[in-house]
């Protein structure tokens, strides 16, 4: 239950709006990828790191394989906060979905008052827009998410 409270639909917003604006867009599919990769603490830390370069999500599968034993656990127990999180972000005008695509319509910006954890996301937000660029299928494949 604690895990429920610490990674809510609130993180979650913050993690898509984050990555969102590197991107601009993005499909569906990949959004829902973003909880599972803020809640794993480790993997968090690591993509914040200002040393960490992302080449491809296949070179943090070889060297952080620990960070994605569960991935596929992990997405599916952060489904329902990641689809409030989009609606919740689509309501209050800072994302539009359309045709399957979540658009950036306004930027959220870190604050302090947000605390420590949602500045780590603020930063590694943008190594995680590079990990989800690539092709939806390969990322799902790589990742074993089972649908």
């Amino acid at each position: 239950m604690i895990g429920r409270l610490y990674n809510n639909f609130g993180i979650c917003s913050l993690g898509i709006a984050f990555t969102l604006r590197h991107l601009n867009t993005l499909s569906l599919s990949k959004s829902l990828l973003i909880m599972p990769i803020i809640s794993h603490k480790d993997l968090l830390l690591y993509l914040a790191r200002k040393t960490t370069n992302i080449q491809s999500l296949e070179q943090i599968l070889v060297t952080h394989q620990r960070c994605f034993a569960n991935f596929n656990a992990r997405f599916y127990d952060s489904l329902p906060a990641s689809i409030n999180a989009i609606q919740f972000l689509a309501e209050i005008g800072v994302v539009e979905v359309v045709d399957g695509e979540i658009m950036n319509i306004e930027n959220l910006d870190y604050a302090p008052s947000m605390g420590k954890r949602a500045q780590k996301i603020y930063i590694a937000s943008e190594n995680i827009a590079e990990i989800i660029k690539s092709d939806t299928a390969n990322i799902y494949t790589n990742l074993r998410i089972n649908l």
